[in-house]
Order: structure tokens, then sequence, then C-alpha cells
């Protein structure tokens, strides 16, 4: 069999429109169910048509079953029609009878979406360069939905949804939903909520959370609603309604982690603005910026329903991440037993239960454990917060005994070893006080 690809390749110019007939043309002859010959033929083709080049037409081929023209309308072959093994055309539903329950035409279109889905990873794997292409020929098909018949845009949610699964596509290409034209009447919405029903069938709201994460959508959730619906109310209200209470949560947690980072972030930003006003540079300054840190803590603790022990260490994150640390190790050690110092009062003001104590000592342990370069600092640290009546002998004693965290507990009781014994003997002292107090 020739291939009209080999008339082109000699022309001028190379058609799209050639390059998709010839697809249609290497598996004419195939039964469009004979998946694994379907397979193996555009495998042998990739060596005589130029993928490469061709790669965005390819992938318009095989999602919608013909090229995508300007204006979104899909040109299919004068002759074939669509490719038989197109996303559009393997998961139709049989509509003949016009009988069967909307879950019933889902597994069909799932099945024929499975069907599609291994076609195009079993081609992707010998020709890797195609994954890349296909992700950015994604979003040129996405931004066309509004072109495409309801059927075919589920059709479509089902193919990218599994795409997704199996981590061949990233979620990246989504952020097209979230262009004006497909947001305005809910389209974009409607789609991104059908891939996420096929996505969660295949996997878990933990992987879930991790992809959207990657893709950086997971603080842009609400960007696939109308403009007027951009809420957390109407959020909630959507996927209440579609039995997704997973995406509720992803939400709720994606949104409390971008509330503590913005409360870490305000806390630098308060001292770096102390700094350059000079204001800590005198004891009445630092007293003025511990109370405005005080304040603001405990205001975000009432608006966002936080416990004590959360709050603690988020300023102490703050605290210490205002710090322009110095090159030498030397300088650093003195900076941050220095920044320490300087603000243990609104720690001090935010330990009033054994609890916060408990996480704080804790959370200072994993911080310069992920830090080298305080790690040495750690054992000094305590000692400071100790005598600034941040931590108490007793949370010190049982951190030590009970609480220490794996990383790094070896090197940390070790530098806090000498203040160890030290207050140990003081408690094992009150205690024969008492015994006394007791026999009089």
């Amino acid at each position: 069999m020739v291939l009209k690809s080999r008339d082109a390749k000699a022309s001028a110019k190379y058609e799209p429109e050639d390059f998709r007939d010839n697809i249609l043309q290497v598996i004419e002859d195939i039964s469009p169910t004979d998946y694994a010959k379907i397979s193996s033929a555009l495998d042998s083709a990739g060596n005589t048509l130029d993928y490469r080049r061709y790669g965005d037409t390819f992938f318009e081929v095989l999602v919608t079953g013909g090229i995508i023209a300007p204006g979104g309308i899909i040109e299919y072959d004068d002759e074939r029609g669509k490719l038989p093994v197109s996303l559009f055309v393997l998961a139709s539903t049989d509509n003949s009878t016009g009988e069967g329950t909307a879950a019933e035409k889902q597994k069909q279109v799932l099945a024929g979406a499975k069907n599609w889905t291994n076609l195009v990873i079993k081609l992707t794997r010998r020709y890797k360069y195609l994954e890349r292409i296909f992700a950015d020929t994604a979003k040129h098909i996405l931004e066309n939905i509004h072109r495409y018949s309801e059927a075919d845009n589920k059709k479509l949610a089902a193919g990218f949804g599994l795409l997704v699964s199996t981590g061949f596509l990233g979620m990246e290409p989504l952020r097209t939903l979230q262009k004006e034209h497909l947001t305005k009447d809910g389209l974009g919405l409607r789609f991104f909520t059908d891939l996420l029903h096929v996505y969660l069938q295949e996997n878990t709201p933990a992987q879930l959370s991790k992809v959207l994460a990657k893709a950086k959508l997971d603080h842009q959730l609400t960007e696939f609603f109308p403009p007027n619906k951009r809420d957390d109310d109407c959020f909630e209200r959507h996927f209440e309604a579609e039995d997704m209470p997973e995406l509720i949560e992803v939400h709720r947690a994606t949104r409390d982690v971008a509330t503590r980072d913005n409360f870490v972030a305000s806390v630098v930003d308060v001292l770096r603005q102390a700094k350059i006003a000079d204001e800590d540079d005198d004891e009445e300054g630092v007293r003025a910026i511990n109370l405005r840190l005080a304040k603001a803590a405990k205001a975000a603790i009432r608006a966002n329903q936080w416990e004590e022990h959360l709050a603690v260490v988020l300023v102490w994150d703050g605290i210490i991440g205002a710090v322009d640390w110095a090159l030498r190790a030397e300088q650093i050690e003195t900076q941050a037993l220095n920044q320490v110092k300087r603000y243990a009062p609104v720690l001090e003001v935010l330990t009033t239960e054994p609890k916060s104590e408990i996480a704080l000592i804790k959370h200072i342990q994993r911080y310069v454990y992920d830090d080298p370069k305080l790690t040495k600092s750690f054992g000094r640290m305590v000692f400071e917060l100790y005598n600034a009546d941040v931590l108490s002998d007793s949370a010190i004693i049982f951190w030590a005994a009970k609480g220490a965290r794996p990383e790094g507990k070896a090197i940390f009781l070790k530098q806090t070893e000498t203040l160890i014994k030290k207050l140990e003997a003081l408690e094992d002292d009150e205690d024969e006080e008492d015994e006394d107090d007791d026999e009089e």
C-alpha cells in the first residue's frame, strides 16, 4: 500500500489534511475493534509519517476524529469520515434504542475511553516525544469545548480524566478551562467536574490533592466557576450537589494552608518593616512589636478558630523567616539566638498550655533539622526559650523523655543534655521538699 505521505513529503508543503488522510488510510482495512493491530499499524506508520512534525494534528485526529480548524470546527475526511479509533467514536454510546440509564451510558463511555487511553499510551511508549506534544495539543482541544456537543464533551472529560489518572497527562492543560469564554456560562466548570468524577473513580482524594498542587491549581479551584460565583459558598454547594465531598475537603485543606502561609508572611512583613524603620533597635520598639504580633496572633486564632499550639508554631516560622542570614556560620548562630531572645515575649504569650509548649519545641526540632545552618543552635535556642518562660522545665523534660521527634533526636538530646540534667535535678529537689512538707 502506497501512502499519500510519500507524495506529500516530496512536495513543498506537507498539509495536515494529508497527514489526517494517511492516518485513516493506515487503519482502513483493520477492524475498528482490533486494537492490537491498530496499535501496531500506527506504531509502524511512524517510520514513514512525520509524527514529530505533525504531532498536534495526530492528536487532534486521535481525539476528535478529524482536524480542528480555526474557530473550533472539526474537519473530517470527505470519504472516510471520522477516525474510527478516535475518542469521540470509541466512547460513543448506543443510542439506537434510546434506552439505558445515565449510569449505564456513562459505563459505555468509560469503557470506550479506556480502550482509547490504552491505545494512546501504547503508541507513546515508542515515540516518547508525543507525550509532550499531547500536553500542548490538549490545551488547544480544550479551548474549543464550546464548539463540541455535550455528548462529545462527556467523552473528552472521560478520556482526559483517565489519562490524568495514569499520570500520562498532568492537570496543567486544564487551566485552559479558566478562560472567560468557557467560564462565563459554566461550561468550563461542567467539564472540570466531569473529569474529576472520572479521576476519583481511579484515585484517592489525597492523590487528587497532589496532582492539583503539582499543576498549581489547588489555590485556583474557584477560577473554574463563573465570575459571579467564585466564592467558598458556591464552591461547596456545587460539589455537594455533585456528591463530591472529597473536593470540598481538598479545597478546605488548601484554603487552610493558604491562610497559614499568609499569616506567616504577615509576621515576616511586620518584622522586616520594623527593621527598616529601626524599631527593633531599642527595648521600647521591640516591646511594641511583640505586642503587635501577640494581638495579631490572637486575632488570627479567633478568626480562623485555630488552637493555640498551631498559632505559636506559625509565629515561630515568621520570626525565624524574617532573618536575613549572614554568610559566616558563627554570625548565623548569633543572629538566630538574638532573634529568639528579642521576640520570645510573643511566644510566651502564646504558650499558656503544656500542649503549646510541646508543639513548639517539637516544631523547632524539625525546623532546625531541615535547615542545616541552624542545626547546631537547637540547644541554645531551647535554653533561651526556657529563660524567657516560653518553655517550662516539665515540657523540656517530657520532650526529652517521650516527645522528641526521630529527626536528629540523638544530636538534639546531646545538645540539651546539660540543661535536662539540671532541670531533672531541680525537679528532684522540689519533690524532696514536697515530701518534707508532707511529713511535717
